[in-house]
């Protein structure tokens, strides 16, 4: 799938992939080593007139010859591509990685020029994005890294602002421990102008589609479905939970799926001036959706509220609990990766007052943000 494909809409504006003479800079140390080894070994074979000393001198050659051929492949996988929405970069031999930015979340952008890449004239571009402690996003081996780092920054600017000079649309992601009331807090964005992208739903509709059923009864037979030709949750759920496997095989196909439809809510919700687009999704962090947010609240519930809540809608007892959150990232970690709190003591007044001014504080920030790039 070209990339101009993966986003409806999406207009590509740099398709590239590093200089090839990134494949020297990233090897200009062996080279000198092997070389150093090559004329010793050579040296040596003729001071002392064995030839076992000059065979061994085409061991280093070899050698180097390998790692450029490894390095040949890693450059013909890397790819540097940038859109009016998304900057993306590409790489990976074996397992490939695709590392993702929206544009509006970019923060700071950096040109950093290592011996090597200054030798031959390249540079690595680096972008980072609010409430993360390092790079977020590298292209390396980039030719007129200044002129490319320009284009960059001048699309996150215009994705600061529409027509009217107005701010774009937030992306705030929403995480907190299970029982939480995440889904409360959403609708109580959604009170405030904000449109919700509900993953859950979107998969409940997505398993409704006959090409996915297709694709399901392809691999695991009529064991996940239900009498009524309705994919079973709870069967697809036991196959996925007992094998890793099948999980990230299920995922490999959903998870495109999911975020296409998140991409498109919120264009349109940008569009139409929504005061933000609230992302609801499970494991939010352990997916990788937080990178598509401009910020990350975290909704912060008692254990006590949260287990009676448990206990109530899902007949959960506090050792299925606990079993369910060791699974996932600790409640500690995802309130430290969030850039907001907002307390859920289960009282509707104080929550809607709470999170009206954690959405006015995100707006703030980030207005102050695009204004100081």
């Amino acid at each position: 799938m070209s990339p101009a494909n993966e986003s409806a809409g999406e207009r590509v504006l740099i398709d590239d992939r590093p200089h090839i003479a990134f494949v020297f800079t990233q090897m200009w140390r062996q080279i000198v080593v092997m070389l150093l080894a090559w004329g010793l070994l050579r040296w040596v074979g003729m001071l002392t007139a064995q030839l076992v000393y000059v065979q061994l001198s085409w061991v280093p050659l070899a050698i180097l010859a390998l790692r450029f051929m490894l390095g040949l492949i890693d450059w013909l996988a890397r790819q540097h591509i940038l859109t009016e929405t998304r900057v993306i970069a590409r790489s990976g031999i074996i397992r490939r990685v695709q590392v993702e930015l929206p544009l509006a979340r970019v923060q700071h952008s950096m040109l950093v020029k290592p011996f090597g890449e200054r030798l031959m004239g390249l540079g690595s571009i680096g972008l980072t994005t609010a409430g993360t402690g390092g790079v977020d996003l590298v292209w390396r081996g980039v030719e007129h890294p200044e002129r490319v780092l320009e284009t960059i920054r001048q699309q996150v600017q215009r994705m600061a602002q529409d027509g009217s000079g107005r701010q774009v649309t937030p992306v705030i992601g929403i995480v907190g421990g299970i029982g939480a009331g995440k889904s409360t807090v959403a609708r109580v964005f959604e009170q405030l102008g904000c449109v919700i992208s509900d993953s859950d739903a979107c998969v409940r509709d997505l398993l409704q589609r006959d090409a996915v059923k297709a694709r399901l009864r392809g691999w695991w037979g009529s064991q996940v479905f239900a009498p009524d030709g309705s994919i079973d949750r709870s069967a697809v759920a036991r196959i996925v939970f007992e094998s890793e496997a099948e999980r990230r095989r299920l995922e490999g196909y959903i998870h495109p799926l999911v975020h296409e439809d998140r991409q498109r809510t919120i264009a349109t919700a940008r569009e139409q001036g929504a005061e933000g687009v609230i992302v609801d999704a499970p494991l939010l962090f352990e997916a990788g959706v937080d990178s598509e947010c401009d910020a990350i609240v975290f909704v912060d519930t008692p254990r006590e509220i949260r287990l009676s809540r448990v206990k109530k809608t899902r007949d959960w007892d506090e050792t299925e609990l606990d079993r369910r959150e060791n699974a996932q990232l600790t409640l500690e970690q995802k309130r430290k990766r969030s850039d907001y709190v907002v307390s859920n003591n289960g009282l509707p007044d104080e929550l809607h007052g709470r999170v009206s001014r954690v959405l006015s504080s995100i707006q703030k920030d980030l207005r102050l943000r695009h204004t100081g790039d």
